[in-house]
């Protein structure tokens, strides 16, 4: 009995000594992070810097909206507990968000500019004669760590979290789009998608591809609406949108209007279906992490299909969107607006009275599908006119209320509204390109347009927060008031939501 009492004590003895090493190797793990960034702007130098630096330079501004204390906790288990001690990451970080913001895209002429421009230093805490980092460490950082922990990510998260603290978000309205940007990929590189798993010394971007694609490389290789893959950046979707056809990713973005912050950022390939796609997990992964719903979300007709419709609905918002209708698409033959649907008995009435009851449902597209009878059709007065098969069929989708909902919703003011609050993101993407130097991508991969997207939302969050006079997730013109409208003009849904009306002019 006394020899297992003092096996147990020892056992117990012994896990607390385990954890005790483990908490001293997560502190020796954080220390080799290294001390670039964690000392305070003193010495000499550095006040001589901070008296050169205005006290409203947009670095100065951009610095008192941003927390990295979130990214070293993050990072602390990719660092070793032994060695020297490595660049701070705060420090590559810092670096990173200083091309973004001045629209350096390479990488070699960051670390050059940063040798001789003093507030680029103040804002990287790098005294004037410390030494500027080779260009090589972003490249074994972000492969390495830095994607492992998703850093960019998480920097983004803590800049949406800031937002939401400073009361930028509304929580009203948000607005959902893609723009197109170009991959670091030639026009001319093209290959069939089979090629690429059997090149010797693949690149990076080619390896990673492989892997995620798996089986669907051979698939994808005997499809006949496949126009071929880079050599450079197979992950890039071949696409049309430009004069000359280029590969590509889609920046898609989730903004609440009119504030302008980007709530969540995602890269997909150049093409539509992936970028409906991309919209559902927004606004999931937006209301799982920050709880944000809402009320409307306005889009362009890109992503007026009933299953994205019918998922805006169930989500809790209002769809804004303009439905993808082809009902008039007949050629010459009767619309099916000419024939009235009952709900009660599920059938259509043509317009001779005759009845197209339901005949199938396809689950995977959600179609349901109505016919006449053929002896109906065979003596109707109509025939010519409506149909030159042996009967008329229908279409009705599954979601179909929901579109009649979208329907109805466009001719509200609210609607208007959202349509003109939709500006929002596309001057995002207008900023991200024009401002910030994302017209062409630098990296390569999926992965690497995620990681670039996510820092080019990151600063335009951060420039949102630097702006002395930023909204507070109000319409720069306009007061909210009741609608002024009669129920008969406005859905049911919308009747409890407000709508903007323009101030009345003052005059000197």
């Amino acid at each position: 009995m006394v020899a297992r009492q003092n096996r147990s004590g020892l056992l117990k003895n012994a896990g607390h000594a385990g954890l005790l090493l483990r908490f001293m190797a997560a502190e020796r793990s954080v220390a080799m992070m290294g001390p670039a960034c964690r000392g305070k702007r003193d010495g000499a130098s550095r006040r001589t810097i901070e008296a050169m630096l205005p006290t409203d330079h947009l670095l100065r501004r951009v610095d008192r909206c941003l927390d990295i204390g979130e990214l070293r906790q993050a990072l602390a288990g990719h660092y070793s507990a032994r060695g020297r001690p490595s660049i701070d990451p705060e420090l590559l970080i810092r670096m990173a968000l200083v091309g973004r913001i001045y629209a350096i895209t390479s990488e070699r002429r960051l670390c050059e500019e940063l040798r001789y421009n003093l507030a680029y230093r103040w804002f990287c805490r790098l005294a004037p004669g410390d030494k500027v980092p080779h260009h090589s460490t972003f490249s074994k950082n972000r492969h390495g760590r830095f994607r492992d922990a998703d850093v960019f990510r998480i920097l983004f998260e803590s800049t949406v979290r800031r937002c939401i603290s400073e009361g930028l978000i509304g929580g009203k309205d948000a607005a959902i789009d893609a723009s197109f940007i170009a991959a670091d990929a030639s026009w001319q590189r093209k290959t069939v998608p089979g090629y690429l798993p059997y090149v010797a010394n693949a690149s990076r971007a080619v390896r990673e591809w492989v892997h995620d694609t798996r089986d669907a490389v051979f698939e994808m290789a005997r499809s006949k609406s496949c126009q071929g893959v880079s050599r450079t950046d197979p992950a890039a979707a071949w696409s049309a949108r430009t004069v000359r056809g280029r590969f590509g990713y889609a920046l898609n973005a989730l903004v609440d209007t009119p504030s302008g912050v980007a709530l969540d950022v995602k890269a997909t390939p150049a093409r539509f279906a992936e970028e409906v796609d991309a919209g559902r997990v927004m606004l999931e992964r937006s209301a799982d992490r920050f709880d944000y719903r809402p009320k409307r979300v306005a889009a362009d007709k890109a992503y007026g299909s009933a299953n994205f419709l019918g998922f805006v609905r169930d989500h809790g918002a209002i769809p804004h969107i303009p439905v993808i209708d082809r009902t008039q698409q007949t050629k010459g033959k009767l619309p099916r607006t000419a024939f009235s649907y009952d709900r009660d008995i599920d059938s259509f009435t043509c317009p001779t009275g005759k009845p197209l009851r339901h005949h199938a449902f396809h689950l995977p597209t959600g179609v349901h599908r109505y016919a006449a009878d053929a002896r109906d059709c065979e003596a109707c007065v109509l025939r010519k006119k409506c149909t030159t098969a042996r009967r008329r069929t229908l279409v009705r989708l599954d979601d179909e209320d929901v579109r009649d909902l979208a329907r109805a919703e466009v001719e509200t003011g609210l609607y208007k509204r959202s349509m003109r609050l939709r500006r929002g993101v596309e001057r995002f993407f207008a900023d991200a390109k024009g401002k910030h130097g994302m017209r062409r991508l630098h990296l390569r991969g999926i992965r690497g347009a995620e990681e670039e997207f996510l820092i080019g939302a990151a600063v335009m969050n951060l420039m949102i927060l630097a702006r002395s006079n930023r909204l507070n997730g109000k319409p720069r013109r306009g007061v909210c008031v009741p609608a002024a409208l009669t129920p008969a003009e406005i859905s049911a849904r919308s009747i409890e939501h407000d709508v903007i009306a323009s101030p009345a002019r003052r005059y000197a």
